[in-house]
């Protein structure tokens, strides 16, 4: 990253951090704008066509979502309406113009329209940090009916559309759509837990994106160039699996914990979400064809693999979970 580079996403830190801390709606809106004009400044690249239609499409969504939110904080701010009725259905429409602006499903479809041809970078930056705002204004406002409706539309969505894909950049948009659901289901318990499983799933999904970026793999069957290098296909493997929440890897400690505060209240909920992670840890595993197949293909090119020592403990450190889920049993 060069100093511009460096310096926009300090800014877009600071958005996040500006709009979690705003006790205004208004403030709120404005650190949205403020978020969106400066992801656009990190994903725009003058030298690929793709990268400008991306982000005009996501100026053009974000927009949208942007003028129906300033509509309905007016509407709730200058005090333009009375009933009850009519100020419960303000607010739901408030929480879905959030969740279009973050791409939860149903209003999904757009975000899966411009994935392909962006950089992992900018991937790891939609799907993880520009969704910590608009899920911290929709705890300001719950609606637990609307909330389990979208929990059920997420574990659908996200576990049903990767099925059919070879494209990783997309596998991946579904794998963050149907975490969706256990960010919802977070939230609705606390906002601390979010944060837990937020910061998890950054970790986890940092990883994949660092690899993937740095061999350039955007389809399943070029992960075939990277077999010969072990390590780096096991690293792979370890986070796939701890992304779609199989004990004892890291990301099956967050889930079990929402697991546990949910199943006290909404045990149709917790079946649905866990069927659901079947079906993710499928086409998870689908990605880890090549390396568990026995057929050998190995590229001259491909011995020159190599990753730092760092990146591997920063990988293996999902497998610290065996011993954290140990001593959260004798705590709990």
């Amino acid at each position: 990253m060069n100093n511009s580079k460096t310096l926009f996403f300090n800014l877009l830190i600071f958005s996040i951090l500006f709009i979690s801390s705003s006790n205004s709606w208004i403030n709120c809106w404005m650190g949205l704008e403020i978020n969106t004009l400066i992801f656009l400044t990190l994903t725009y690249n003058k030298k690929f066509l793709i990268n400008s239609e991306f982000s005009i499409k996501y100026y053009l969504i974000q927009s949208i979502s942007s003028i129906n939110f300033l509509f309905f904080i007016i509407l709730i701010n200058y005090n333009l309406i009375d009933k009850n009725d009519i100020y419960n259905f303000i607010l739901i429409n408030l929480n879905l113009t959030l969740l279009m602006k973050m791409g939860s499903a149903p209003f999904h479809f757009w975000m899966i329209s411009i994935i392909e041809g962006i950089s992992w970078n900018n991937i790891f930056i939609l799907l993880t940090l520009q969704k910590i705002p608009p899920m911290i204004l929709i705890s300001y406002y719950l609606n637990l009916k609307m909330l389990m409706i979208v929990v059920i539309l997420n574990c659908f969505f996200g576990s049903l559309g990767g099925l059919n894909q070879l494209n990783i950049q997309k596998i991946m948009i579904y794998s963050s759509i149907y975490n969706f659901s256990w960010m919802f289901s977070s939230i609705i318990i606390s906002e601390n837990l979010f944060l837990f499983f937020i910061l998890v799933y950054m970790l986890i999904f940092f990883n994949l994106t660092y690899l993937f970026s740095k061999f350039n793999l955007f389809f399943i069957n070029q992960l075939y160039l990277i077999k010969s290098n072990k390590s780096i296909m096991l690293i792979i493997f370890f986070n796939l699996l701890s992304l779609g929440g199989l004990p004892p890897f890291m990301g099956f400690i967050s889930k079990w914990i929402i697991s546990i505060y949910m199943i006290q209240t909404l045990n149709s909920m917790v079946l649905i979400m866990v069927l659901s992670s079947l079906i993710n840890l499928f086409y998870y595993i689908q990605l880890m064809y090549p390396f568990l197949t026995i057929q050998k293909f190995e590229n001259k090119w491909s011995s020159s693999l190599k990753i730092n020592t760092k990146m591997m403990i920063m990988s293996y450190f999902s497998l610290f979970s065996l011993i954290m889920s140990s001593m959260l049993m004798m705590i709990y």
